[in-house]
């Protein structure tokens, strides 16, 4: 079949849907754009949660690798040598060291259990955003003691009853409030409130966090001990790449990076996201080419009439196969653009007014080759949809076609 064939069929497709009904003609593209924003929402949306969650991981817990101690052990030991090691191989921004302890936290008549962090407030910057998360007060100071900085949970609300709290709290602590913070091995001390944080992820919200120097008076071993130390990579520079660096120049605990780590624990949740994908794609496909299909072959068998004058002029059957197999590829392609805008605006929209959780915030995560792959994928189910019923009414003689 000719180029000139092709642009009849074309040209007979665009006056056929110019003058058909233009209720159907809207309906059927928001159909599909409908179809596309259904097949890339929810795998964007689990994409976007996945992305949440291992950020905040990065950003709050562990950074890009891990290092903790061998098997066996129960601290990393010979911190100042370790440290040094590590800061000065290429490809690592700041390693810092965590040291924790379970305590008690009183304030007035409220009593709750929380873990009490201990950090490098300086190095903690290179590595963690926490410092930018203060909703009132300051950051600590890399010398201070006597002080901490509480997460918003944990301080509460005083407008709220004690028996309504969704998250035990206590109770409304303000800054330069003081609380008692029992450690469990004999050592109490009363600290100053010095800030209130929030980020949004529930273990660092959950958090105490006070000074390496600060703890080196409630347990010695602080000093030269940490629980793990979290390894921030230069831009440009692979988790792996840090892993193996670390292991080749003589690190000997445990290195993990973020990979690794969430392989383990979310590995099966991720794995239930993508059959959720999968089955959403599948449907939201089924769904589009049986749409397109009833359409088109609705339209054709109600234009069986002109086909037969169409065929009796002399027109090639061919010519009228493109000519209804073109309609719907500009209606699929109107409907993708279309499906394109709403996506791109419910992106921008959860980008602004992301869907938050105790544990987690999420938006909209997609990638331009997301939105390029399933465009293909409806591009191809409405060929198919479009192109089977016209090739049978298409074969038709005229006389069956006349007599419809």
């Amino acid at each position: 079949m000719g180029k000139k064939e092709l642009k009849v069929a074309f040209l007979l497709a665009l006056r056929s849907l110019q003058r058909g009904s233009r209720s159907s003609v809207i309906l059927t593209i928001l159909i599909i754009g409908m179809c596309f924003t259904n097949m890339i929402f929810l795998p964007g949306l689990f994409n976007g949660i996945g992305q949440s969650i291992t950020k905040q991981v990065v950003d709050y817990e562990i950074g890009n690798v891990l290092v903790s101690p061998k098997s066996g052990d129960q601290y990393v030991s010979d911190l100042g040598a370790t440290l040094s090691l590590i800061n000065g191989m290429p490809g690592v921004e700041r390693a810092t060291p965590h040291f924790t302890k379970g305590a008690t936290l009183k304030y007035r008549q409220r009593i709750l259990g929380a873990s009490v962090r201990a950090i490098s407030p300086n190095d903690e910057k290179s590595i963690s955003p926490l410092y930018t998360k203060m909703i009132a007060g300051s950051y600590l100071g890399q010398d201070d003691t006597g002080e901490v900085i509480i997460g918003k949970p944990v301080a509460g609300d005083a407008s709220i009853r004690q028996e309504d709290e969704f998250q035990s709290s206590l109770g409304g602590v303000r800054v330069g409030d003081s609380i008692t913070i029992d450690y469990g091995n004999g050592y109490v001390k009363d600290y100053r409130v010095k800030g209130i944080y929030f980020t949004g992820w529930s273990q660092a919200d959950s958090a105490v966090y006070v000074t390496s120097t600060d703890m080196a008076l409630v347990d010695p071993k602080a000093v030269d001990n940490a629980d793990y130390i979290t390894v921030k990579a230069k831009p440009g520079y692979s988790e792996t790449f840090i892993k193996n660096e670390l292991i080749q120049y003589g690190v000997s605990q445990k290195v993990q990076t973020t990979s690794d780590l969430l392989a383990k624990s979310m590995g099966r949740a991720l794995q239930s996201f993508a059959i959720i994908n999968m089955v959403s794609l599948i449907v939201s496909i089924i769904i589009t080419t049986v749409v397109l299909f009833i359409v088109i072959t609705i339209k054709t068998i109600n234009s069986r009439r002109q086909i037969g004058i169409l065929k009796a002029i002399g027109v090639d059957k061919e010519v009228i196969m493109h000519n209804y197999g073109f309609q719907v590829i500009i209606l699929g392609v109107l409907g993708i653009i279309l499906g394109i805008i709403v996506t791109l605006g419910l992106a921008a929209y959860m980008a602004i007014h992301p869907v938050v959780t105790p544990e987690w915030s999420a938006t909209l995560y997609i990638t331009p080759m997301d939105l390029l792959v399933n465009s293909v994928i409806l591009f191809c189910a409405a060929v198919v949809a479009g192109y089977v019923p016209a090739y049978q009414v298409s074969r038709e003689d005229i006389q069956t076609a006349m007599r419809a």
